[in-house]
């Protein structure tokens, strides 16, 4: 039977269709290349020169550039700068806004230009992998990724979360698939107002639609300029970010003036007072967000945290609770509380459910404010003040497995291993801590040398003590290093018989001010085997004298000796000046 020739054409055509190589993916380094090669610095004055703002954007036709409208609301001029060339353009003009959407089209005159093609955002799936190109803290050329975490209305408009970390400066930057496309245009959240650090993108549906309401370019805004309420509070929000704490504050007062129910503006200035000591203030500040918006997580976090430096404890802590009974699932809210819990009231058990919490709810992007590898770091601390050490050693190797470089979390481990008498591993880690930073870690040489000493690897201790001497240090506790230091390679060296060489490095310790019995207790011994009765009752005598005097005590003997060993050290200082009679 024969078959059809229209049944035939129609098979030919779905194998064409369905052969039809779909649109493939790209490299990240292709799109990273492809994408910053359109992104462009902005930067917006007023009529007088002074900068304004700075921003991302990015071009999406050979002489128009896309941005948000709050990167150049109010400028009367502005400067497009291509990200990592000398290349810079003046704007000409904006052709098309959308406030609604903080959307604008700007027109530059350029030549070269391979604009970035737009996808369809509406098609974006949560988990999705996307990019992100911009200038976050005036860095140009910054290209990170993420995942798209949610889609929802943020105040009524439609934003697509993302994990991607944006900042001041990268706001109206494109973020794109994995083919290379533009499906959103970065918002900058409000990290300093957002314990979350919750990162936006606006759907490229908005940026098509407003290209084509495209017009000839209109000159940026000039003689009077308005400019919103959420303007001033973003100019607000990025000078708090560099740190511009009083321009900050003039910033957000006029946010408020603008809009007296601003309760982010009231946050935000609350916070830069908070930086600039200004505590009874930024209490006030706070109580007043609260008031507008009584469900306000984030200003309960914010009022606690200067309750708790007030030492107003009671009530911080029930600020605190109130912020994590508001947002369950904020992760920060029990960061806050863990470490209030940890450092101020000493609960340490509750303090590991919190940290257990927020390691829970903690998204797994590294450029979250606080990362998994620092919380398993704390966690740990708290269960070593309980004693709990193999838990705490589990919890500094997870930290380690998540983040390998990160230093302290070796040094912890090291010393909990040394304190169970697990030196062989304990000087594996510190080995790491110095291959990593061997100058500002030069106490980890003491602490290797100590479990060095206890191997009886005592020329090897040595070594470590002597680095720790010679070392050219000048912190905060330098000069306890070296006494330390100098003491424990004494105590080496007596051990060895060497009483002449440890003697040298006891009066070292005691001619730099460590007056401590422990010292004058060990010279006296150096002393006394050098057969030098005279100086070695002399030094058991000043020993005396110190273990009376507690406010003389210098740290290391706490280290080594600790009060319950005073009655110890007197009975044997008294034996020695005995048998010295």
């Amino acid at each position: 039977m024969a078959v059809p020739q229209t049944t035939i054409i129609a098979l030919l055509l779905f194998c064409i269709i369905n052969t039809a190589p779909a649109q493939t993916t790209l490299p990240a380094e292709d799109i990273a290349e492809k994408a910053l090669a359109a992104t462009v610095y902005l930067e917006m004055k007023d009529k007088n020169g002074k900068t304004l703002g700075i921003g991302s954007g990015f071009f999406v036709k050979f002489n128009i550039i896309a941005t948000n409208y709050h990167v150049i609301e109010g400028a009367a001029k502005g400067t497009a700068k291509l990200v990592g060339k000398n290349t810079t353009y003046n704007i000409e003009g904006v052709t098309a806004t959308d406030k609604t959407n903080d959307l604008a089209l700007l027109k530059v005159t350029a030549f070269g230009i391979k604009p970035l093609s737009l996808g369809d955002s509406d098609k974006v799936r949560i988990g999705e992998t996307v990019y992100v190109a911009g200038n976050p803290k005036g860095l140009e050329g910054t290209f990170s990724d993420g995942i798209i975490s949610s889609r929802r209305d943020k105040l009524t408009k439609e934003r697509l979360q993302m994990t991607a970390p944006i900042s001041p400066g990268s706001s109206g930057g494109p973020v794109l698939n994995r083919k290379g496309e533009v499906i959103g245009v970065s918002v900058a959240g409000h990290p300093a107002l957002d314990a979350q650090n919750l990162n936006f993108a606006i759907p490229s549906k908005y940026l098509k639609a407003l290209l084509e309401q495209k017009k000839p370019a209109k000159p940026l805004s000039q003689g009077k300029q308005s400019i919103s309420a959420e303007t001033y509070f973003r100019r607000g929000y990025r000078k708090l970010f560099y740190d511009d704490r009083k321009g900050a504050i003039a910033d957000f007062t006029q946010a408020i003036h603008l809009n007296p129910d601003y309760s982010d503006a009231y946050l935000g200035r609350g916070r830069a007072k908070k930086s600039l000591g200004q505590r009874a203030a930024a209490i006030s500040d706070y109580d007043k967000a609260i008031r507008l918006k009584p469900n306000y997580s984030d200003a309960y976090l914010s009022r606690a945290d200067v309750k708790r430096e007030l030492g107003q404890y009671q009530t911080a802590i029930s600020d605190y609770n109130t912020a994590i009974l508001l947002a369950p699932d904020n992760y920060y809210g029990y960061y806050c509380r863990a470490n209030f819990l940890m450092r101020e009231l000493r609960q340490y058990a509750a303090a590991v459910k919190d940290y257990t919490q927020c390691i829970q709810l903690i998204p797994t992007n590294p450029d979250t404010l606080v990362n998994a590898a620092y919380l398993y770091i704390l966690r740990g601390n708290a269960k070593k003040q309980l004693e709990q050490y193999g838990a705490a050693i589990k919890d500094y190797t997870q930290a380690i497995h998540i983040a390998p470089r990160r230093i302290v979390a070796y040094q912890k481990r090291a010393d909990l291993k040394a304190k169970l008498g697990q030196y062989a591993a304990a000087i594996t880690d510190y080995d790491k801590v110095i291959r990593f930073d061997p100058i500002n870690y030069i106490e980890v040489y003491i602490d290797r040398g100590n479990a060095k000493r206890e191997l009886g690897q005592h020329q090897d201790a040595i070594k470590d003590y002597t680095h720790v001497i010679r070392s050219d240090i000048s912190y905060i506790w330098s000069k306890e290093y070296k006494s330390e230091a100098y003491f424990n390679r004494a105590e080496v060296k007596r051990e060895l018989g060497q009483h002449q060489d440890a003697l040298k490095d006891y009066t070292h310790v005691i001619h730099e001010g460590g007056h401590s019995a422990e010292t004058y207790y060990y010279r006296g011994i150096a002393n006394a085997r050098l057969g030098r009765t005279w100086e070695a009752k002399q030094n058991f005598l000043s020993a005396l004298e110190s273990v009376k005097r507690e406010a003389s005590l210098l740290f290391i003997r706490k280290k080594r000796i600790g009060a319950s060993g005073d009655k110890a050290l007197i009975a044997d200082i008294k034996k020695w000046l005995s048998d010295l009679d």
